[in-house]
């Protein structure tokens, strides 16, 4: 079954990718990482209660005035604060969107280009986002609306029948969020790649990718049920690294800031935070370096799985073969680099591989690996001299 070798052969194509192991390569996937991996920002929960509109009891002359004011007050900057939130995750989530076309570029390319890939996908990258977005509403409206319906009957006076009605509601509302989760997770890892393939939008390249559900159902019903047990099994043992790698980290620095409040006061708190922040900024580069081996296996999983149920989803056809056919190098094959169209590469192309397939960058990129690394071949992501050494 496709679904279960393809476990074994991700491993080797990640290998491949990522190794040798080269400092521009790596930082460059772990700030996509950042924005497609489940590190990144969720949705902001917005509280919901009763809100008294007048006092319970009687009050002294002229307390109720500056109550009500501070309430107001108070609630003009709740407000405030939830429209930044709610703003800045709009922001993150429709960045995030884009990175997942710059991620696919990545991984059927030899070279990280974030700031090309970001440009050249802004397009699909937006739809993606009006997608998800679309479809958070639409979930949440379905959850939201049953849930006031049960909360009124029971100010109404019927909460025996509230209490029966519970349990089905739980059940619907844990129904409608494992078929949200599906489609969100089949969105991201098998109809990105069609959009990105075809140049389709989200609705269109959904109903290409529908057909071949329904012809390879249970490969994709075994995927699901892999891909969330292998997430759960990595996703313990990579807590368990973070762990143990905050605690290197939080032992110098919880030295450092301690000796500096101590020993110097009002300034050395001011220090303090500044060290403090060093070191949360070095924590999380140190998470997301971490992220980068496991978010890159777990999508060229989902890609292999892609295209061996359906051969036109290819992306990663040279990748594919290279890892089959027992080749010692990224591609496996000689002399075919990219002439299928679909994303292949061969170190053999030379220094002008990437020109003459839409890949070439010749301006100044702060993102682009630099010149001399052509000489490395067709695997080439040496660290550049733009803002990385």
């Amino acid at each position: 079954m496709d679904a279960i070798d393809d476990i074994s052969d991700a491993i080797d194509v990640t290998r491949n990718r990522l190794t040798p192991v080269r400092r521009g390569t790596w930082l460059r996937l772990a700030l996509v990482v950042f924005f497609v991996s489940s590190l990144g920002f969720g949705a902001p929960g917005f509280p919901g209660g009763n809100t008294d509109t007048g006092p319970d009891g009687p009050t002294v002359d002229g307390e109720q005035p500056t109550e009500e004011v501070l309430t107001e007050e108070v609630l003009f900057w709740v407000l405030v604060i939830l429209a930044i939130v709610l703003v800045l995750w709009l922001v993150y989530e429709a960045i995030a969107a884009v990175m997942e076309f710059v991620f696919l570029e990545s991984l059927r390319s030899s070279e990280v280009h974030v700031r090309r890939y970001f440009s050249a996908n802004l397009g699909k990258g937006l739809w993606l986002f009006a997608f998800r977005l679309g479809l958070r509403l639409v979930v949440g409206l379905f959850v939201i609306a049953p849930a006031a319906l049960l909360f009124l009957s029971m100010d109404a006076g019927l909460g025996g029948a509230t209490i029966v009605l519970l349990v089905p509601y739980l059940l619907y509302a844990l129904a409608l969020g494992l078929v949200y989760a599906i489609v969100m997770r089949f969105t991201t890892d098998f109809v990105t790649p069609v959009m990105l393939l075809e140049d389709r939008g989200v609705l269109d390249s959904w109903s290409r990718f529908w057909a071949t559900i329904k012809a390879n159902w249970a490969e994709y019903v075994v995927y699901l049920l892999l891909v969330w047990i292998l997430q759960l099994v990595v996703g313990i043992a990579a807590s368990f690294v973070i762990a143990f790698g905050g605690l290197i980290l939080a032992i110098p620095f919880g030295i450092v800031v301690f000796l500096l409040v101590v020993t110097l006061d009002t300034v050395g708190a001011i220090l303090a935070i500044l060290v403090a922040i060093v070191g949360l900024l070095l924590f999380t580069v140190l998470v997301l370096l971490l992220a980068v081996p496991i978010t890159t296996y777990f999508r060229y999983y989902a890609l292999l799985v892609l295209g061996d149920t359906e051969g036109d989803f290819d992306l990663i056809p040279d990748r594919r073969e290279a890892v089959r056919d027992g080749g010692s190098g990224p591609t496996g094959r000689t002399g075919r680099g990219d002439e299928n169209g679909s994303g292949g590469f061969d170190p053999d192309d030379g220094p002008d591989s990437d020109r003459s397939n839409g890949w070439d960058d010749r301006d100044d990129d702060r993102w682009d690996d630099e010149p001399g690394d052509r000489n490395h071949g067709g695997d080439s992501d040496e660290d550049d001299e733009y803002g990385w050494r």
